[in-house]
Protein backbone atom coordinates (compact mmCIF):
# COMPACT_ATOMS: atom_id res chain seq x y z
CA UNK A 1 0.00 0.00 0.00
CA UNK A 2 1.25 3.48 -0.86
CA UNK A 3 1.48 6.28 1.67
CA UNK A 4 -1.14 8.27 -0.26
CA UNK A 5 -3.64 5.45 -0.03
CA UNK A 6 -3.08 5.14 3.73
CA UNK A 7 -3.62 8.89 4.13
CA UNK A 8 -6.82 8.82 2.06
CA UNK A 9 -8.23 5.90 4.04
CA UNK A 10 -7.38 7.54 7.37
CA UNK A 11 -8.83 10.90 6.30
CA UNK A 12 -12.06 9.16 5.29
CA UNK A 13 -12.42 7.36 8.62
CA UNK A 14 -11.73 10.53 10.63
CA UNK A 15 -14.24 12.48 8.52
CA UNK A 16 -16.88 9.81 9.21
CA UNK A 17 -16.12 9.96 12.95
CA UNK A 18 -16.79 13.72 13.00
CA UNK A 19 -19.93 13.29 10.89
CA UNK A 20 -21.37 10.58 13.14
CA UNK A 21 -20.60 12.70 16.21
CA UNK A 22 -22.52 15.77 14.99
CA UNK A 23 -25.46 13.56 14.04
CA UNK A 24 -25.80 12.59 17.72
CA UNK A 25 -27.15 16.08 18.45
CA UNK A 26 -30.93 16.09 18.06
CA UNK A 27 -32.98 19.18 17.33
CA UNK A 28 -34.30 20.97 20.43
CA UNK A 29 -37.55 19.40 21.63
CA UNK A 30 -39.42 22.69 21.53
CA UNK A 31 -39.00 26.32 20.57
CA UNK A 32 -38.03 27.92 23.86
CA UNK A 33 -34.79 28.49 25.76
CA UNK A 34 -35.40 25.47 28.00
CA UNK A 35 -35.51 23.20 24.96
CA UNK A 36 -32.31 24.75 23.64
CA UNK A 37 -30.54 24.34 26.98
CA UNK A 38 -31.58 20.68 26.98
CA UNK A 39 -29.15 19.87 24.16
CA UNK A 40 -26.31 22.10 25.37
CA UNK A 41 -24.48 19.35 27.34
CA UNK A 42 -24.23 17.31 24.14
CA UNK A 43 -23.22 20.38 22.13
CA UNK A 44 -20.51 21.13 24.70
CA UNK A 45 -19.15 17.60 24.58
CA UNK A 46 -19.27 17.66 20.77
CA UNK A 47 -17.17 20.83 20.79
CA UNK A 48 -14.55 19.11 22.97
CA UNK A 49 -14.58 16.02 20.75
CA UNK A 50 -14.30 18.12 17.59
CA UNK A 51 -11.20 19.86 18.98
CA UNK A 52 -9.66 16.52 20.00
CA UNK A 53 -10.43 14.67 16.76
CA UNK A 54 -9.46 17.67 14.63
CA UNK A 55 -6.14 18.00 16.45
CA UNK A 56 -5.55 14.27 16.00
CA UNK A 57 -6.21 14.59 12.26
CA UNK A 58 -3.80 17.53 11.81
CA UNK A 59 -0.96 15.78 13.63
CA UNK A 60 -1.68 12.44 11.95
CA UNK A 61 -1.30 14.22 8.60
CA UNK A 62 2.06 15.70 9.61
CA UNK A 63 3.23 12.37 10.99
CA UNK A 64 2.53 10.53 7.74
CA UNK A 65 4.46 13.17 5.80
CA UNK A 66 7.71 11.84 7.25
CA UNK A 67 6.93 8.19 6.52
CA UNK A 68 9.29 7.05 3.76
CA UNK A 69 7.51 3.74 3.30
CA UNK A 70 4.47 1.93 4.61
CA UNK A 71 5.05 -1.57 5.97
CA UNK A 72 2.82 -4.02 7.80
CA UNK A 73 3.74 -2.65 11.22
CA UNK A 74 2.61 0.85 10.22
CA UNK A 75 -0.60 -0.46 8.66
CA UNK A 76 -1.63 -2.31 11.81
CA UNK A 77 -0.55 0.52 14.11
CA UNK A 78 -2.62 2.93 12.01
CA UNK A 79 -5.63 0.61 12.10
CA UNK A 80 -5.32 0.34 15.87
CA UNK A 81 -5.20 4.12 16.14
CA UNK A 82 -8.30 4.54 13.96
CA UNK A 83 -10.10 1.77 15.88
CA UNK A 84 -9.67 3.60 19.19
CA UNK A 85 -10.53 6.97 17.65
CA UNK A 86 -13.75 5.56 16.18
CA UNK A 87 -15.15 5.18 19.71
CA UNK A 88 -15.23 8.97 20.11
CA UNK A 89 -18.88 9.27 18.98
CA UNK A 90 -19.88 6.67 21.58
CA UNK A 91 -18.10 8.50 24.38
CA UNK A 92 -19.37 11.89 23.20
CA UNK A 93 -22.99 10.78 23.02
CA UNK A 94 -22.93 9.05 26.40
CA UNK A 95 -21.31 11.99 28.19
CA UNK A 96 -23.59 14.58 26.59
CA UNK A 97 -26.85 12.72 27.10
CA UNK A 98 -25.96 11.81 30.68
CA UNK A 99 -25.07 15.49 31.30
CA UNK A 100 -21.50 14.68 32.26
CA UNK A 101 -22.28 11.85 34.67
CA UNK A 102 -19.37 10.20 36.44
CA UNK A 103 -19.02 6.84 34.62
CA UNK A 104 -19.56 8.21 31.09
CA UNK A 105 -16.91 10.89 31.73
CA UNK A 106 -14.48 8.21 32.94
CA UNK A 107 -15.07 6.08 29.84
CA UNK A 108 -14.61 9.17 27.65
CA UNK A 109 -11.25 9.90 29.30
CA UNK A 110 -10.15 6.28 28.85
CA UNK A 111 -11.00 6.46 25.13
CA UNK A 112 -8.86 9.57 24.76
CA UNK A 113 -6.02 8.09 26.80
CA UNK A 114 -6.08 4.94 24.65
CA UNK A 115 -6.13 7.12 21.53
CA UNK A 116 -3.02 8.98 22.70
CA UNK A 117 -1.27 5.67 23.39
CA UNK A 118 -2.18 4.28 19.96
CA UNK A 119 -0.87 7.45 18.30
CA UNK A 120 2.37 7.08 20.23
CA UNK A 121 2.71 3.48 18.98
CA UNK A 122 2.05 4.61 15.40
CA UNK A 123 4.71 7.28 15.81
CA UNK A 124 7.21 4.67 16.98
CA UNK A 125 6.32 2.34 14.09
CA UNK A 126 6.98 5.11 11.55
CA UNK A 127 10.28 6.02 13.22
CA UNK A 128 11.44 2.39 13.09
CA UNK A 129 10.38 1.99 9.46
CA UNK A 130 12.03 5.24 8.35
CA UNK A 131 15.33 4.49 10.06
CA UNK A 132 15.80 8.24 10.45
CA UNK A 133 17.97 9.26 13.38
CA UNK A 134 16.93 12.87 12.77
CA UNK A 135 13.27 11.96 13.23
CA UNK A 136 14.00 9.90 16.33
CA UNK A 137 15.99 12.76 17.86
CA UNK A 138 13.25 15.27 17.01
CA UNK A 139 10.66 13.18 18.85
CA UNK A 140 12.93 12.37 21.80
CA UNK A 141 13.82 16.01 22.41
CA UNK A 142 10.17 16.99 22.83
CA UNK A 143 7.97 16.54 25.90
CA UNK A 144 4.66 16.66 24.03
CA UNK A 145 3.86 13.00 24.55
CA UNK A 146 4.83 13.10 28.22
CA UNK A 147 2.66 16.19 28.78
CA UNK A 148 -0.34 14.49 27.15
CA UNK A 149 -0.05 11.30 29.21
CA UNK A 150 0.46 13.19 32.50
CA UNK A 151 -2.50 15.55 32.01
CA UNK A 152 -4.79 12.80 30.73
CA UNK A 153 -3.73 10.70 33.74
CA UNK A 154 -4.83 13.62 35.93
CA UNK A 155 -8.13 13.70 34.03
CA UNK A 156 -8.61 9.98 34.67
CA UNK A 157 -7.89 10.43 38.38
CA UNK A 158 -10.36 13.34 38.57
CA UNK A 159 -13.06 11.21 36.93
CA UNK A 160 -13.13 9.03 40.07
CA UNK A 161 -13.86 11.99 42.38
CA UNK A 162 -17.52 12.90 42.75
CA UNK A 163 -18.13 16.62 42.36
CA UNK A 164 -15.04 17.43 40.31
CA UNK A 165 -15.24 14.61 37.78
CA UNK A 166 -16.66 16.96 35.14
CA UNK A 167 -13.35 18.87 34.95
CA UNK A 168 -11.86 15.78 33.30
CA UNK A 169 -13.28 16.79 29.91
CA UNK A 170 -11.70 20.28 29.82
CA UNK A 171 -8.46 18.68 31.04
CA UNK A 172 -8.42 16.58 27.87
CA UNK A 173 -8.29 19.78 25.83
CA UNK A 174 -5.44 21.01 28.04
CA UNK A 175 -3.63 17.71 27.39
CA UNK A 176 -3.93 18.25 23.63
CA UNK A 177 -3.08 21.97 23.74
CA UNK A 178 0.58 21.53 22.66
CA UNK A 179 -0.63 19.58 19.62
CA UNK A 180 -3.13 22.20 18.40
CA UNK A 181 -0.30 23.92 16.55
CA UNK A 182 0.78 21.37 13.89
CA UNK A 183 3.69 19.24 14.98
CA UNK A 184 6.66 21.34 13.84
CA UNK A 185 9.03 18.48 14.64
CA UNK A 186 7.57 16.46 11.79
CA UNK A 187 7.47 19.47 9.48
CA UNK A 188 11.16 20.17 10.10
CA UNK A 189 12.19 16.57 9.43
CA UNK A 190 10.03 16.46 6.28
CA UNK A 191 11.52 19.69 4.94
CA UNK A 192 15.07 18.48 5.70
CA UNK A 193 14.38 15.23 3.85
CA UNK A 194 12.95 17.15 0.86
CA UNK A 195 15.97 19.45 0.80
CA UNK A 196 18.38 16.51 1.01
CA UNK A 197 16.54 14.72 -1.78
CA UNK A 198 16.68 17.84 -3.96
CA UNK A 199 20.41 18.27 -3.40
CA UNK A 200 21.06 14.63 -4.22
CA UNK A 201 19.06 14.91 -7.44
CA UNK A 202 20.96 18.04 -8.45
CA UNK A 203 24.30 16.24 -7.93
CA UNK A 204 23.11 13.31 -10.05
CA UNK A 205 21.97 15.61 -12.86
CA UNK A 206 25.32 17.40 -13.07
CA UNK A 207 27.50 16.20 -15.99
Amino acid sequence: MTKGRLEAFSDGVIAIIITITILLIDLPDGDDMQALMGIMPLVGCYLISFILVGTNWVNHHHLLQVARQVDGRILWANLGYLFILSFMPVGTGWVGRSQFAMLPVRVYVIINLASALSYFLLEKAIIRASGSETLKAAVDESNKELWTFVVEGMALAASFVQGIHYVSCPLLVVAMAPWIVPDLRMKRVFEDAQRSHGQKRERNEKP
